[in-house]
């Protein structure tokens, strides 16, 4: 390749890597933190109401799990605040704790799409991929404990993604490691570029500095939508600036 501009590229450790779950403890603002969590809390409260809910909107769509559909239901609200950074959610958008369960239910899953852990999911081949050698997050389940079915989040993704034949498959550090490696020791002429508030970016190549030919962009207050023509004016001018010497060095 002669020039590389991934968008939001993580580098992970493991298949849990670490540093997602702290990165959503710190994001934002402690008021847009506080918002999030009532609503995941208000969400378990209301299981006994909502689970049977749940339950239809599920076999109706055709899902099938790996795990009781009570977890399924717990994982959906654990991942709520994950996919609600990832993809740039208005804090405006959560309903209050006082809303309706239509009002809830409607909107954890409009967030929170419980076919993400079905095992028909289309997007299985990349599960197994994350689990051998791309990694992938956790999730941090303290805050929920008291309402949760499941004792811990750990090792959720062999449990309820992989198949059968797979759930004892161990993650391949070699990878990341070269990728690691190559970045050090190279100077090719790539752009990353990653949204502040996507928490891929906890697993970003933020911490490459010095580098001539290697840049990193962040967009302030992006999301894992964040591209070029997302950043602030000056950093998109540098980058199609940056862009255009290297093609015409070629």
């Amino acid at each position: 390749m002669d020039i590389s501009v991934p968008y939001v590229a993580p580098l992970c450790y493991g298949v849990e890597d670490g540093r997602h779950e702290p990165f959503i403890r710190k994001v934002s603002t402690a008021e847009d933190r506080r918002k999030i969590e009532d609503f995941q809390l208000e969400a378990l409260k209301r299981k006994a109401t909502l689970l049977p809910r749940f339950e239809k909107y599920c076999t109706e769509k055709g899902y099938q799990y790996r795990a009781p559909i009570e977890e399924i239901y717990d994982f959906s609200v654990l991942e709520y605040s994950f996919a609600f950074w990832q993809w740039d959610t208005p804090v405006s958008s959560i309903p209050s704790v006082t809303a309706s369960d239509d009002e809830i239910f409607n909107y954890l899953l409009a967030i929170s799409e419980p076919s993400y852990f079905a095992t028909n999911s289309p997007e299985e081949s990349f599960f197994v991929q994350a689990a051998r050698e791309l990694g992938y997050h956790g999730y941090d389940t303290r805050p929920f404990k008291k309402y949760l079915s499941i004792k811990s989040g750990k090792g959720y993704l062999h449990r309820l993604m992989l198949p059968e034949e797979l759930k004892d498959m161990p993650f391949d550090k070699t990878l990341s490691k070269k990728i690691t490696k190559f970045l050090k020791e190279n100077d090719p002429k790539m752009i990353f570029i990653y949204g502040e508030n996507d928490p891929w970016t906890a697993a970003g190549v933020t911490w490459l500095k010095g580098k001539k030919n290697i840049r990193v962009f962040i967009q302030p207050g992006g999301s894992h939508l964040a591209r070029i023509n997302t950043l602030p004016e000056a950093e998109k001018e540098e980058v199609m600036t940056l862009i255009n010497e290297w093609l015409e060095e070629k």
